[in-house]
C-alpha cells in the first residue's frame, strides 16, 4: 500500500484541525506536558532490557524480549505483595509489548503462526479487561477531582468515587473467587512462553524449521512501516469522526509504535529514545481520554453510580472539557510523531540500521561510536 493511499485522510485532518480550535486558550497541565521537551536525565533511566543489544542478532533480541515479557506477564499473579489490579495492569502491558514485537517482524513469521499467536495473546488480554476497566474509570474520576478540586465544593464527587471504588473491589473479588480466570491467563502465558522458546531464529534454518528471523533491516521494514502507517490513518480517523472508539484505536497503534521504538533505540539513542518517550507520553494522554470516555458512558447507563443529577451534569461538563484538552495535546504530539510519510520513515531507519552494522563490523581501534 503506497503513501498516496494515506494522504487524503491525513491532509484532511491536518487542515481541519490546524485552525479549528479558534482562539480557545489551553493552559492546562496537559498542554504543558505536550509542549515540554524531553529531559536529558530520562535518557539514562530508559529500560535497556527492552532494547536490541549492541551487537545482538535481531532474531535473538526479539526472542529474548518476548520471552522475558511473557514471564513478567505471569509473574505478578504469584507475587504476594502485588494486588490483583497491579498484576493485571503489568500483565496487560507485557502482553501488548509482545504483540508489538510480533508485528515488527510479522513478515518473517508464517501467517498461520502469526495469526494464532496474535489471537492467543489478544484473547488472553481480554480475559483481564473488566478488571482493568474498573480501575480505569476510578482513575478517571480521581483525576477530575484532583484537577478541578480547588474550584469545587467540599466532597464534590466523593460519593461517586466511593461507589466506583466499591465497584472496582467487587470486580476484583469476583475475579479472585472465579476458580478458572487467573489459571486460564497463566496457563495461556506459560504455553506461549514454551512455544516461543522452541522457535528457531536462525535464518539459515528457515527452510528446515519453517521460520527464521534474518539479521537485516528488510526483516523490520514491512512491520515498522505498517505500524507507522496504521498510526497515521487511525489518528486521521480519530480527528475526523471524534468518536471515543477511534481515539482508542489510535492509542493501540501508538503503543505498538512506542514498544517498537524502545526495542530499536540503540540504532540512534539520542533520536529514537526521544521518539519512544514522546509516544509514551502520547499513549498516556490517550489512555486518560479513553478512561474518561468509558466513565461518561458508564454513568449514562448506570446513573446510580452518581445518583446526584447535579453532580452528574457537572462531572460530564468537566470531563468533556478535560477530554478536549487531552485531544488537543495529543494532536500536538501526534503531528510530531507522524510528520513524515511512511516510506521516508522506513528509509531513515534503514540508514540507522546500516550505521549500526558499520559500528559493529568496522575496525575502530582508537574510537568508540555510540
Amino acid at each position: 500500500m503506497g503513501d498516496q493511499d494515506l494522504e487524503p485522510g491525513a491532509e484532511t485532518v491536518w487542515e481541519k484541525t490546524r485552525g479549528s480550535h479558534g482562539s480557545r486558550h489551553y493552559a492546562g497541565l496537559v498542554t504543558v506536558l505536550a509542549t515540554t521537551p524531553t529531559v536529558g536525565d530520562d535518557l539514562v533511566a530508559f529500560d535497556t532490557s527492552l532494547q536490541l543489544g549492541g551487537s545482538e542478532p535481531l532474531g535473538a533480541g526479539i526472542k529474548r524480549v518476548t520471552m522475558e515479557q511473557l514471564e513478567l506477564a505471569a509473574a505478578g499473579f504469584f507475587a504476594p505483595e502485588t494486588s490483583l489490579g497491579g498484576a493485571v495492569h503489568e500483565s496487560r502491558k507485557s502482553i501488548k509489548r509482545v504483540r508489538a514485537m510480533l508485528r515488527l517482524v510479522r513478515g518473517e513469521i508464517p501467517s498461520r503462526i502469526y495469526d494464532f499467536e496474535n489471537r492467543s495473546l489478544r484473547d488472553t488480554g481480554h480475559l483481564l479487561t473488566e478488571i482493568r476497566s474498573s480501575q480505569g474509570v476510578l482513575n478517571a474520576a480521581l483525576s477530575i477531582r484532583d484537577i478541578y478540586g480547588d474550584l469545587l465544593a467540599d466532597r464534590t464527587f466523593t460519593d461517586m468515587i466511593e461507589r466506583l471504588s466499591r465497584r472496582r473491589d467487587l470486580t476484583e473479588l469476583n475475579a479472585l473467587e472465579d476458580p478458572h480466570l487467573v489459571g486460564r491467563v497463566v496457563r495461556s502465558l506459560e504455553r506461549a512462553y514454551h512455544r516461543y522458546g522452541s522457535w528457531s531464529t536462525d535464518s539459515e534454518a528457515m527452510e528446515a524449521y519453517g521460520m527464521g528471523i534474518r539479521d537485516e533491516f528488510a526483516t523490520l521494514e514491512q512491520g515498522l512501516g505498517a505500524t507507522y502507517t496504521s498510526g497515521r490513518r487511525t489518528m486521521a480517523t480519530a480527528y475526523t469522526r471524534s468518536a471515543p472508539g477511534d481515539f482508542h484505536a489510535w492509542r493501540k497503534r501508538v503503543k505498538d509504535m512506542r514498544h517498537q521504538m524502545e526495542f530499536l533505540a540503540p540504532l540512534w539513542p539520542e533520536v529514537v529514545v526521544g521518539m519512544a518517550m514522546t509516544l509514551h507520553r502520547l499513549g498516556d494522554l490517550l489512555g486518560e481520554d479513553n478512561d474518561l470516555a468509558e466513565l461518561m458512558s458508564l454513568l449514562a447507563h448506570r446513573p446510580d453510580l452518581c445518583p446526584n443529577p447535579s453532580e452528574r451534569s457537572l462531572f460530564r461538563a468537566l470531563a468533556t472539557q478535560r477530554r478536549l484538552e487531552l485531544q488537543t495535546a495529543s494532536e500536538i504530539l501526534g503531528r510530531r510523531v507522524y510528520a513524515e510519510r511512511p516510506k521516508a520513515l522506513t528509509h531513515r531507519f534503514g540508514e540507522y540500521w546500516g550505521a549500526r552494522h558499520m559500528a559493529i563490523t568496522g575496525q575502530l581501534d582508537t574510537l568508540v561510536v555510540c
